[in-house]
């Protein structure tokens, strides 16, 4: 929930984690939902798309540059040094999460990749990749992957994903016991090595 992280720690602590596992971070950013949470941490919930932006925005700044500085609405600093910079030139993907109707834009300007809750995304998914993949095309993007959150440990939904063009699937885990969680896990390593 970057509406409630402070953005050069956010930025140097992403950086590290994917210096320190050679590049292998994915960093999932949302805007969050739990108004009273945001307010606890300085953001007002009528302005968290923007200060989202904002932040990813000076995010990436602070990870590409050797003495970056950003000056938004919601962000604002001079330059500053922050090391160590990430595995990659242009850091960790950002995958962004979310499914409303104003998602898909975000993701195009400040993401890359569309991380939607599949369940609530329903029968739309096709449609709103297709929706994405135009977007990122009229901005003289390239393709953008989708990574499909929430999806059922069932080999028929994996395929069916797979087919409508996510590429990555997560899924969830419920909050149970420790045996019950490890037995969960063991399906999911089972359904992964049928495919």
């Amino acid at each position: 929930l970057v509406t409630q992280r402070d953005p050069i720690m956010l930025a140097m602590e992403t950086a590290t984690l994917d210096a320190a596992s050679s590049g292998r971070l994915l960093l999932g950013v949302a805007a969050g939902w739990n108004a009273e949470e945001m307010r606890n941490h300085g953001t007002d919930p009528d302005h968290r798309f923007a200060v989202l932006r904002e932040r990813m925005l000076a995010v990436r700044e602070i990870w590409t540059k050797d003495e970056p500085e950003f000056h938004g609405k919601y962000v604002d600093f001079d330059p500053i040094w922050a090391w160590p910079k990430p595995a990659r030139p242009s850091g960790p993907p950002v995958l962004v999460a979310g499914n409303g109707p104003r998602i898909l834009p975000r993701v195009v300007e400040f993401g890359d990749e569309w991380m939607p809750n599949v369940n609530r995304v329903g029968d739309a998914l096709p449609a709103r990749i297709a929706e994405m993949r135009d977007l990122a095309k009229a901005a003289g993007r390239t393709d953008i992957a989708v990574t499909g959150y929430g999806v059922r440990a069932d080999s028929d939904q994996v395929r069916t994903m797979a087919e409508i063009g996510v590429g990555r699937v997560v899924f969830y885990l419920p909050c149970v016991e420790t045996d019950a969680a490890l037995s969960i896990l063991d399906d999911y390593a089972k359904l992964i090595d049928a495919d």
